[in-house]
């Protein structure tokens, strides 16, 4: 694996995939942060209040930093039409509408958070060295994250027979779009050469791979997933719908986010008020 000091020294085409995949975390990083926020006075319990809040606040702040790498690149793809054009960002459709329970969340928790951080964990080992300093606090604080996805799963899957099913629902519903992230199997893949020229410390199929090793032990049989171990390791055993997905974006379409939610994710209402980004 390659290694350099500086982002700008990588070759130009390795530069936009890497422009593309830090706006794709970032984006992801921030509505997470802020789908996180939107609970931070209704969660379970007090503790929970407390824990959420810290986790949006670092999501937020993860989300700047990233921003901040990707301010350094020619081929930074951000325009104005950001602040009025949802089509522009690029964070998974789990995000696209608040969650709307907390076993919704706990989902999103469980498995977006994780797949964020997989992500993070390949470039802090990658061979760019000022993208790995940054990154390695961030990814030292994700595991606090993992941690609260574990413990709440654990105790919604003892709950009643209807949590259970939410959580089937839930899972249901995101599983396949975190999968899709890696995009599919066979194909020139962004991740693969980001890997290549050293920015990540593996490709599509070993972060793949990595993923599901962070995740399905989370589910404990209870709630079913399309995946089955062999030689140790799970394998994935459904195939994806690829009709429509964007290797830039990582994701099926364009975000649906209704209007507060985008004002939110924008900073529009901040604005407003005089107050800037």
């Amino acid at each position: 694996m390659s290694t350099t000091d500086r982002v700008e020294d990588l070759p130009g085409s390795i530069r936009q995939d890497l422009a593309d995949w830090l706006l794709t975390l970032a984006d992801n990083k921030r509505v997470l942060g802020l789908r996180y926020g939107e609970w931070c006075v209704g969660a379970p319990e007090l503790e929970a209040d407390v824990t959420i809040s810290a986790m949006a606040q670092y999501e937020l702040g993860h989300a700047r930093l990233l921003r901040g790498v990707l301010g350094d690149l020619p081929e930074d793809p951000r325009d104005g039409a950001r602040r009025t054009e949802p089509s522009t960002w690029r964070s998974l459709p789990a995000l696209d509408r608040p969650a709307p329970t907390w076993t919704e969340l706990v989902v999103i928790n469980a498995l977006v958070d994780n797949l964020l951080t997989v992500n993070l964990q390949a470039a802090a080992q990658g061979g760019i060295k000022v993208l790995s300093q940054r990154l390695r606090k961030v990814v030292s604080e994700e595991h606090f994250h993992s941690l609260h996805a574990e413990a709440w799963f654990e105790r919604l899957l003892s709950g009643p027979d209807t949590i259970v099913e939410r959580l089937q629902r839930a899972t249901d519903a995101v599983w396949p779009q975190c999968i899709a992230w890696f995009g599919p199997d066979g194909v020139d893949n962004s991740l693969d050469r980001l890997a290549a020229g050293g920015v990540l410390d593996a490709g599509a199929a070993e972060l793949r791979s990595r993923f599901l090793a962070k995740t399905v032990p989370l589910f404990q049989g209870a709630v079913r997933i399309p995946v089955e171990q062999s030689d140790g390791a799970w394998k994935m055993i459904a195939e994806i719908d690829w009709d429509g997905w964007s290797e830039a974006s990582r994701r099926h379409g364009s975000p649906d986010f209704d209007q507060a939610s985008f004002a939110m994710i924008t900073g529009a209402h901040a604005r407003a008020m005089g107050v800037h980004d």
